[in-house]
């Protein structure tokens, strides 16, 4: 394999880091990303056990180290060696494949059969190879570097200042060229993207509803997510039907990405205004419902608590990016942070302004990079708490800081996966809707006052548990195994469990709904309890708009109806 070579201890260690980049992670994987991940693991393997070699031969040669046996002994020590090794890593192998099977059937996911398991492998083989040869390049301009600088001085010097170039050439190509090409490629795309209307979406035609005939707002400037968002939802009447009452034809209002030179400032003052124009602040609840990196509002955020309220709600929403969150990550948080501070504060002004009796209870939600930038607003829990009256936080990122230090402060003995803060006194962590009432290992919590804030996290989602802290340090929730759907046979490996639950962000929304990154229908009780419909205690509501609503309506099968017309409603829309 030209300048490197074939190396004994570098197939050794590329085939047992193979060996451990097919064991069971966080989702099940298709063959494609099986090949990907392990085709990466692979080749540092590889590469660190040919470093390793030459090293060692080095080091050998320089103290005169010799070691003699005969032919035949040396042989048989080889082949010992590489047959005890290759029982190991065939049941290694075969044990991962069955464990990540059954690890696929908690999420409710199908595996991958002999069929694509075989296809992903031989892929990591074509990937490792291709990375291989990158490698083995860079390495050759490196030699040829090291020799033509070594005309003109010493050879160590030569070796350092070569080593030095080739380190420039492969920041350069990674940062300017492959990273901000694919970044450029992606953002046009998603630029593209933002001006499309999707299949099965149409103008509003209610003037509760910005971009409708009566709003200033013009469909064309709130983009591709924004369309979605307005023309979607249930009507007056859809949420009659279902709760059998009297209702209120619910509000979204929604700004596009600021052109012209305006700012987001500009764009939350639209929100406002058309909160005002719909008549917003004369319902019982506004809720903040700060988007993803590409605009979009998840309606299982939003239609479970229009129906809950009977649409007596409005909700509020502005695009600051067209791009996706993982590319947002990549070039900076900064605007997600910015655009939902903005937001908040523009709408908290004018919530101040009103007497208290009057004003409607603000909410605030958010998904993914919609969760931290929600967050972010707060610099931690009790300030949230002093500002509004009840959030919904889905999927936060494991970078959020709040968050974070909400989970180390957890109690001792409550797992990462669902930590007990403060006896659970207005904050609760669930992984699903169970756990509003106990913790993980079935004890009751106290009394829960308002107001509540709820975080919604799955221990399979990756987007949750996912950081640096991964390369080199075991997890908390990983050492405590208390996910209900994560295999028990998850193991920590440094720098391999990085790279698998890294491979997992980009399918976690593939899951179904109660795994993963997909949170559907155990969204509906959970805003119940932040309304104070659950009655699971004698306690009400603190702010007067909320105890004036009638909740008494909202049992268990009215939960379970109003799942299936949610989902039914987006089916419907998908397919049209």
């Amino acid at each position: 394999m030209g300048v490197m070579g074939w190396s004994f201890l570098g197939v050794i260690a590329a085939l047992a880091m193979y060996a451990v980049s097919v064991a069971p992670s966080l989702m099940a994987r298709s063959w494609a990303w099986h090949a990907i991940a392990s085709g990466v693991l692979v080749t540092c393997g590889y590469v660190g056990g040919v470093i390793v070699q030459n090293v060692g031969t080095r080091v050998i040669r320089v103290t005169g180290l010799t070691i003699s046996a005969s032919e035949p002994v040396e042989l048989g020590f080889r082949v010992g060696i590489a047959a005890l090794f290759a029982v190991w890593w065939l049941y290694a192998v075969i044990q991962s494949y069955r464990r990540a099977r059954k690890a696929s059937k908690l999420v409710n996911m199908p595996g991958e059969n002999l069929g694509e398991y075989l296809l992903g492998a031989a892929g990591s083989v074509v990937v490792a190879w291709c990375l291989l040869a990158i490698v083995e390049a860079f390495i050759q301009v490196g030699r040829m570097l090291i020799a033509a600088l070594a005309a003109y001085m010493i050879r160590p010097a030569a070796v350092v200042v070569g080593v030095a170039i080739v380190c420039v050439i492969v920041f350069f190509l990674t940062s300017n060229v492959i990273l901000r090409g694919g970044i450029g490629f992606f953002r046009h795309h998603a630029e593209q993207m933002n001006t499309r209307t999707a299949r099965g979406i149409y103008r509003p035609f209610v003037l509760e509803r910005s971009a409708s005939a009566s709003s200033p707002v013009t469909w064309e400037s709130v983009g591709g997510q924004g369309r979605v968002f307005l023309g979607r939802g249930p009507s007056r009447l859809d949420i009659a039907q279902v709760s059998g009452g009297a209702a209120k034809e619910p509000i979204r209002v929604y700004a596009g990405m600021p052109t012209g030179g305006a700012g987001i400032e500009q764009a939350a003052s639209t929100v406002v205004a058309e909160l005002h124009r719909t008549g917003a602040f004369d319902r019982a609840v506004i809720l903040l419902a700060t988007s993803t990196g590409s605009g979009w509002v998840d309606e299982w955020q939003v239609q479970p608590l229009e129906f809950l309220t009977r649409g007596d709600c409005a909700t509020a929403s502005l695009q600051y990016s067209y791009v996706p969150s993982a590319l947002n990550w990549l070039t900076g948080l900064e605007p997600s942070q910015k655009a939902s501070a903005v937001l908040f504060r523009a709408v908290r002004a004018e919530l101040d302004s009103m007497d208290r009796a009057d004003r409607p209870a603000l909410f605030v939600c958010g998904e993914s990079l919609g969760a931290f930038a929600s967050q972010s607003v707060f610099s931690c829990a009790n300030d949230a708490l002093e500002s509004v009256d009840g959030a919904l936080w889905v999927g936060t990122p494991a970078f959020t800081p709040m968050h974070a230090a909400l989970t180390a402060a957890r109690h001792k003995g409550s797992p990462e996966v669902a930590p007990v803060v403060d006896n659970a006194r207005r904050v609760r962590f669930v992984n699903e809707p169970s756990d509003l009432r106990t913790d993980l290992y079935g004890r009751e919590l106290g009394p829960w006052g308002f107001p509540r804030l709820v975080y919604a996290q799955h221990p399979s989602d990756p987007v949750v548990w996912w950081n640096k802290k991964l390369i080199w340090t075991q997890p908390d929730w990983l050492r405590e195994r208390a996910g209900r759907d994560v295999s028990r046979t998850v193991e920590f490996t440094r720098f391999v469990t990085f790279i698998q639950v890294l491979a997992d962000l980009p399918v976690a929304g593939t899951a179904p709904g109660g795994h993963g990154h997909t949170y559907h229908e155990e969204l509906i009780p959970l805003w119940r309890a932040i309304l104070g419909f659950d009655r699971l205690f004698d306690e009400e509501p603190a702010h007067p708009r909320l105890a004036d609503l009638d909740g008494s309506w909202v049992d268990e099968a009215m939960v379970e109806r109003i799942g299936i017309v949610v989902r039914a409603n987006l089916e419907l829309s998908d397919r049209q």
